[in-house]
């Protein structure tokens, strides 16, 4: 449970940064600045993205919606489908899952009619982690795999980068082991190319993360090690701390006790430096266990109540659970029962209170999973219908132009024939003759190009051929309407 806690904090360290201020600040400043609709609005829109990092998602969505509004006002069309990412992406952060699923569908859409490659891959990789979060792995799979799909095409190592990143978190969830260790490996080596110091000290810590899954110890505490040395020269200490205790995991899962309480040491005196309280009391909960393994049972106790009391103060019930389950073995070994009754009866609650939650949380997954099936069949035959109903506009729109283009064609080749009751040069009445054949051989052109690219598969020397053939066709016609037409000129002069 607590390695598995650090290890979901370390797969999702660099995801949320540090607050901002300056940067808000600048946002704010041109909010307040500019009368363009189109930059207000796209401004309001990263001022949402950025309200969601620094911990204030609510804000985020008012602000998010603001800009909305200007963007649509302003037919922005990029800057909506900005805005409806940002503002899906801050309701997921609060686990509104359904309610930024319509954002990014809707986004989605914009993406697809505009014909936005990187839009569609960035809004595939978002829909896959609103996906992966409640736990709907298949889904996000294939998402994730859209949006990889995409990056691949357009060489975006950024973006190749954070969606191989993704993958092996579905697959790491999946227990497909040797699948997420390709993926981190792959997108470690374009982070590498990035040279982004901290999303390759996350990438090396997942992969520590695998190797420990799969008990090769040595390579996991290597990983380890390299991901603290980089976030080290970026001075990244609660990652440095997540990763301690991590090497220190490993260490007392292979009874080496006095390494591991090396580490879950130097864990908890940086968590104390930084006044991380959750992880302050992990590290007690972690020290108490390895001095219960070395049979030092007053200390083992000593830690579990500072941790118990820590985590009463700050109402976490996970961390109650543990440290209540660390006193009760430790007093269970001292005899003292009273307090051991105590201790299981408290732990005994919050466990069985998690266990609840879980169970909500499950049937909530199964809910949600058959609701966003149906919004998602919904709004792909929304779009289906909006596509029909555009194909038949611009047919319509098409046979009504080749009808007039066919019209004026046949109206000039009627006409050219009373153009003999008049005196016209000769010259005058060859180029009439030339430019109206030419017009009806590329109206022709234009009218049967989609047949001939059915036939052709769109391959130009197939398609050159048969243009020559229809061009060849013209030379006998034009001298055929020539002579029609000199003839009865000469009839009319004689």
């Amino acid at each position: 449970m607590k390695f598995l806690f650090f290890c979901l904090l370390m797969l999702f360290s660099g995801i949320y940064a540090v607050s901002q201020t300056p940067y808000l600040d600048s946002l704010q400043k041109v909010i307040e600045t500019t009368q363009v609709d189109t930059v207000k609005g796209r401004t309001l829109c990263r001022l949402c993205n950025e309200l969601r990092v620094t911990g204030n998602p609510k804000l985020g969505i008012e602000k998010g919606l603001q800009g909305l509004a200007l963007t649509q006002k302003a037919k922005d069309d990029l800057g909506t489908a900005h805005c409806l990412r940002q503002i899906g992406n801050a309701y997921r952060s609060q686990g509104e899952y359904q309610k930024a699923f319509t954002y990014f569908q809707q986004c989605l859409s914009i993406n697809e009619q505009l014909n936005d490659k990187a839009g569609l891959a960035a809004t595939y990789a978002i829909i896959a982690a609103n996906y992966y979060e409640p736990g709907h792995y298949p889904q996000a799979l294939i998402y994730a795999q859209k949006s990889l799909q995409i990056y691949r095409k357009l060489k975006n190592l950024s973006g190749l980068a954070n969606a191989l990143n993704m993958l092996g978190n579905i697959h790491y969830s999946q227990n497909k082991l040797q699948e997420a260790l390709a993926d981190y490996q792959e997108s470690l080596k374009y982070k590498e190319q990035l040279k982004d110091t901290l999303s390759i000290a996350v990438n090396l810590n997942n992969i520590g993360g695998v190797y420990y899954t799969l008990n090769d110890f040595p390579k996991a505490i290597d990983y380890y090690r390299k991901s603290i040395r980089l976030r080290e020269t970026i001075g990244d200490k609660h990652g440095i701390a997540g990763g301690l205790t991590n090497i220190g995991t490993v260490y007392l899962d292979t009874d080496s006790l006095d390494k591991a309480l090396d580490y879950f040491n130097q864990s908890l005196t940086i968590q104390q430096e930084i006044g991380d309280l959750p992880g302050i009391t992990l590290s007690q909960i972690d020290i108490s266990d390895v001095y219960f393994q070395k049979g030092n049972y007053p200390l083992a106790k000593n830690y579990a109540q500072k941790a118990l009391a820590a985590s009463q103060k700050m109402e976490h019930i996970e961390n109650i659970s543990l440290s209540a389950k660390a006193m009760y073995r430790a007093d269970s070994a001292l005899g003292d029962w009273k307090s051991a009754f105590e201790s299981l009866f408290l732990y005994k609650k919050y466990y069985d209170s998690i266990r609840n939650e879980d169970k909500a949380h499950e049937m909530g997954r199964i809910e949600s999973k058959y609701q966003f099936e149906q919004e998602a069949e919904e709004a792909k035959r929304k779009q289906a219908e909006a596509q029909r109903r555009t194909q038949i506009e611009t047919d319509r729109r098409n046979n009504l132009q080749y009808l007039f283009i066919f019209g004026g064609i046949i109206t000039l080749f009627g006409l050219l024939p009373l153009l003999g009751r008049f005196r016209i040069p000769v010259r005058v009445l060859d180029i009439a003759l030339f430019a109206g054949l030419l017009l009806f051989f590329e109206f022709l052109l234009i009218l049967f190009d989609p047949l001939l690219d059915d036939f052709t598969g769109g391959i130009p020397v197939q398609k050159l051929v048969f243009n020559t053939m229809i061009a060849l066709c013209y030379a006998p016609l034009h001298g055929f309407l020539e002579g029609k037409l000199r003839k009865r000129l000469a009839i009319r002069e004689g």
